[in-house]
C-alpha cells in the first residue's frame, strides 16, 4: 500500500508531518505526485476560520482523489473536532497526537522498537524545521491553540541535540528551531532554557546555521539576545508575534506585554545589530479596535521597521473569550485597514532592500526559478534571486546587485567558489 501526507498550518505542523511520514515509511511506500494512495494523512490547522475551512476542504479532496483510501485527520482540527470529522465522513480515523507512539497506535500499528525519536530529514525542503516545544500555557483571549495543542511541553535537550546532529550530518544547511511558544522552552530534566539549548545545538551541528521561528515579545533572556545578534551561525532575524500596537487591544487580547515593550526590544536588537531583519504578525479588527487603535499599530510597525508583516483579520474561534467580545469591527473597516497595512508593509520591505544593495549576504539556495535564476533566503529573511549559479541546498555568499519587484537580485560573490 502507498501513503501520502498533506500539511496545513505552521512550522510545528510541518515538522509533525515529517515525523508521521517517516513513521509510515517504515510500513509502506510514499506515493509520488499524481499517484493514488491507500492511506492519506491530512495534518490540519484550526488557528483561524479560514485555516479550518481549508483543512476541511483538504480532507474532502483526499476522499475524492483517493477512492477507497483510509483518510486520517491529524493536527489541531482533529483534536478540536475529531469525532465530528469521522461522523460526517470527512475522515475514517483521527490522530490526536503527533508523538510517534500515539500516532502509530491511532493507526493500530505496532511501534517499531528500532525507531529513534526525531526525524532524519525534511522531504521537499532545503531547510529543516526542528520542533523543540509544543503547546502553550498562556490564555490569550482570541487563541484556540491551547485548546488544540494543550499545555506547554518541551523536548529533552539530549533528544533535540541528537536530532540536530543527525540532520546536520545529512547535509541540511539551516535548521529552523520552532515551537508554539519558543521562549517557554525548558528542558524537562534540568530546566535549561532556550539559550542553553541553542548553545548545545550549535556545538553539535558545527556546519549548520540556526534560525528561530519566532520570539515572544515579552521578557527575552540576555544570552538569547547575544546569540541572535553576535553568533556567526545564528540568523540575524527575529520574528515577533506582535498582534497589535494598541495598549488597549493588547490588554484585551491578554498578551502580557505592552507596545512599549515591543519597541524597546526592537531598539535593543538594532543597537546590537543594525542590519538585523525583523518580521511580525499582526491581527486586524480585534473586537473594539478603533481607528485610533489601528493607527497605533501602524505607528508601531513603522517605528520598528518590520520588513515583512503577516497580516490576519480577526477570526473568532469557538470556545475563546474573544468570540463573545463586542463591539465587532465592520468588515469593510477591517478590509480597509488590512489594505493600508499592506501598503505600509511593502514600503518597509522596499526600504529594507534598498539598504542591502551592494552588500554581501549568506544565502541558503532553495530552488530554481524562471529565467535561469536560483532563489534563496538571506539570514535576515529576505528573498534573493541569484544569477550565475546552479548550486542548490547550500549556503552561498552572494553579492546583492539590485531589486526585482519585492525580491533582491544577486550574483555569487567573488571568492565564493561559484562565481
Amino acid at each position: 500500500m502507498k501513503f501520502s501526507a498533506v500539511t496545513l498550518g505552521c512550522k510545528v505542523n510541518q515538522y509533525d508531518t515529517q515525523m508521521m511520514r517517516e513513521l509510515l515509511g517504515l510500513f509502506w511506500e510514499e506515493a509520488r505526485e499524481g499517484e493514488g494512495s491507500g492511506l492519506v494523512v491530512v495534518n490540519t490547522c484550526v488557528v483561524t476560520a479560514e485555516a479550518e475551512r481549508q483543512s476541511r476542504q483538504a480532507l474532502r479532496r483526499a476522499r475524492r482523489g483517493n477512492r477507497g483510501a483510509t483518510v486520517v485527520a491529524a493536527g489541531c482540527l482533529a483534536r478540536i473536532a475529531g469525532r465530528s470529522l469521522v461522523e460526517s465522513g470527512l475522515a475514517d480515523k483521527v490522530a490526536v497526537s503527533a508523538t510517534p507512539e500515539a500516532f502509530i497506535a491511532s493507526l493500530s500499528l505496532p511501534v517499531p522498537p528500532q525507531k529513534g525519536r526525531g526525524i532524519t530529514g525534511f522531504a521537499g525542503r532545503t531547510r529543516a524545521f526542528l520542533k523543540v516545544q509544543d503547546g502553550c500555557d498562556r490564555r490569550c483571549t482570541y487563541c484556540i491553540v491551547p485548546l488544540a495543542r494543550g499545555s506547554s511541553v518541551s523536548r529533552s535537550a539530549e533528544e533535540v541535540v541528537s536530532e540536530a546532529a543527525r540532520l546536520a550530518a545529512g547535509g541540511v544547511p539551516e535548521l529552523v528551531i520552532c515551537g508554539v511558544r519558543l521562549n517557554a522552552y525548558r528542558d524537562p530534566g534540568n530546566g535549561t532554557g532556550l539559550y542553553g539549548l541553542l548553545s548545545r545545538v550549535l556545538d553539535a551541528a558545527p556546519c549548520v546555521r540556526l534560525r528561530l521561528s519566532s520570539v515572544y515579545p515579552g521578557k527575552v533572556e540576555e544570552g538569547l539576545l547575544d546569540l541572535l545578534t553576535d553568533h556567526p551561525r545564528v540568523c540575524r532575524h527575529v520574528h515577533l508575534p506582535v498582534q497589535s500596537g494598541s495598549e488597549k487591544i493588547l490588554k484585551a487580547m491578554g498578551r502580557g506585554y505592552r507596545a512599549a515593550d515591543v519597541a524597546g526590544l526592537v531598539a535593543r536588537l538594532r543597537r546590537r545589530c543594525p542590519r538585523i531583519g525583523l518580521t511580525a504578525d499582526v491581527i486586524v479588527g480585534f473586537p473594539g479596535e478603533s481607528e485610533r487603535d489601528f493607527g497605533d499599530t501602524l505607528g508601531l510597525v513603522t517605528e520598528c521597521g518590520f520588513h515583512q508583516t503577516h497580516i490576519f483579520p480577526f477570526s473568532p474561534r469557538p470556545g475563546t473569550p474573544a468570540e463573545r467580545m463586542v463591539p465587532a469591527v465592520p468588515d469593510q473597516a477591517v478590509r480597509d485597514r488590512i489594505r493600508r497595512l499592506r501598503v505600509l508593509d511593502k514600503e518597509l520591505l522596499v526600504k529594507s532592500m534598498l539598504k542591502m544593495k551592494a552588500s554581501e549576504a549568506q544565502v541558503v539556495v532553495e530552488k530554481k526559478v524562471r529565467d535561469g535564476f536560483m532563489s534563496g533566503l538571506t539570514d535576515t529573511y529576505h528573498r534573493v534571486k541569484i544569477k550565475g549559479t546552479s548550486a542548490c541546498g547550500g549556503i552561498l555568499r552572494t553579492r546583492i546587485t539590485g531589486i526585482s519587484g519585492f525580491d533582491l537580485v544577486g550574483v555569487p560573490a567573488e571568492g565564493s567558489g561559484d562565481e
